[in-house]
């Protein structure tokens, strides 16, 4: 028996199943139900600030740099905007700006950088 001669499987579920469609919901009452069960409702944000973020441009850099890792945290407004601010005037990535930080950090402590044995052995960060 070749392919042609094999007849096809058939599903017959018995009666017709077109179901009725659903009556229409009233959306008030929804919101209602919602509310009573402790659900609230999304804030919109206002029009000017819609306009506003309309217009933002890419602030991350499409080149490749050899990082690998990820690092993901939750930061302040404006925290997050000051190194926005400071890669955009520097032309550079977020990783950048976030290495430069750290190693202005090292710069000003006296504590050991990791995995550094010069450091640990002079007491004080190296300089780069």
């Amino acid at each position: 028996m070749t392919g042609d001669d094999k007849k096809r499987a058939t599903l017959d579920f018995g009666e017709d199943l077109e179901t009725p469609p659903a009556p229409p919901v009233d959306p008030n009452a929804v919101k209602a139900a919602t509310r009573a069960a402790g659900f609230r409702e999304t804030p919109r944000a206002p029009a000017a600030e819609l306009a506003e973020t309309s217009v933002v441009k890419p602030r991350r850099a499409r080149r490749k740099t050899g990082r690998t890792e990820q690092f993901a945290t939750r930061l302040k407004a404006e925290t997050l905007e000051a190194i926005y601010a400071y890669a955009d005037q520097q032309e550079i990535t977020l990783a950048e700006t976030i290495e430069r930080a750290v190693a202005a950090l090292y710069r000003g402590e006296t504590c050991d950088r990791p995995g550094d044995e010069r450091a640990s052995r002079a007491g004080r960060p190296i300089d780069q």
